[in-house]
């Protein structure tokens, strides 16, 4: 659902910048104190595809200009398990709408579904400098410590808290989960879980219409996504 709406925001974006030629690159940094299965979900698919990134290294990930589609990344995993995140099991996200709008690309970190890392994206050689008005042009939204999660809210994996679920993952309901008659901007607004993230990560998606202080935009040769910044 998340990249329906991100798609909707670089719809009406105003920008038209050209874009460089040649591919894209998305670099996967680890540079949390642990070894990390890292996921790679192109939109479209069910499962993804995952690699082991040791701790202090990295994955080049050469990419279509037109990808999109999400990385994440998992202390403790297997099989399926790792190539997918969900309300069952959420991790963080970086996601990527690569040439856009405009020629542009759009970004974010996703605590929608939960989060489980320590989170940030990069540009790499991005045409705004980071310091427009907004700060949203070619700038980098940061988690660098993981929200405090509710106890009814943690997933465990042999008995070590591993992910936090968000309260739609949880609970399901429309009112959280922004669909049903909740699915409208107006009516969907910030809860008590969603401000809790927010106010932690401030430039994390927090719920579904979180998309003013969370979509970022850009126009780059590729992005660093760094856990554990």
């Amino acid at each position: 659902m998340l990249f329906s709406t991100l798609l909707s925001v670089a719809a009406l974006a105003g920008f038209s910048v050209a874009a460089p030629a040649g591919g894209m690159k998305v670099v996967v940094k680890n540079q949390c104190d642990y070894d990390l299965t890292v996921s790679k979900l192109t939109n479209g698919e069910s499962y993804g595809s995952s690699v082991k990134v040791s701790q202090g290294s990295s994955k080049t990930y050469p990419l279509a200009e037109n990808w999109q589609g999400r990385f994440f990344g998992r202390s403790s995993c297997s099989g399926t398990n790792c190539t997918i995140a969900g309300a069952s099991d959420p991790a963080s996200l970086a996601e990527f709408t690569f040439r856009g709008s405009g020629g542009n690309d759009f970004y974010d970190l996703s605590f929608v579904d939960g989060f489980n890392l320590p989170l940030k994206i990069v540009p790499i050689g991005g045409s705004g400098d980071g310091n427009s008005s907004s700060g949203y042009e070619c700038g980098s939204p940061t988690c660098s410590t993981i929200p405090t999660c509710p106890d009814d809210m943690k997933i465990y994996t042999d008995g070590k808290y591993t992910s936090c679920q968000s309260a739609c993952s949880k609970y399901g309901t429309d009112e959280y989960c922004c669909t049903g008659s909740y699915n409208d901007s107006n009516k969907c607004t910030p809860n008590s879980y969603s401000k809790a993230v927010k106010d932690e990560c401030p430039s994390a998606y927090s719920y579904a219409y979180d998309d003013k202080t969370s979509t970022y935009s850009c126009v780059a040769q590729g992005y660093d996504v760094v856990f554990c910044p």
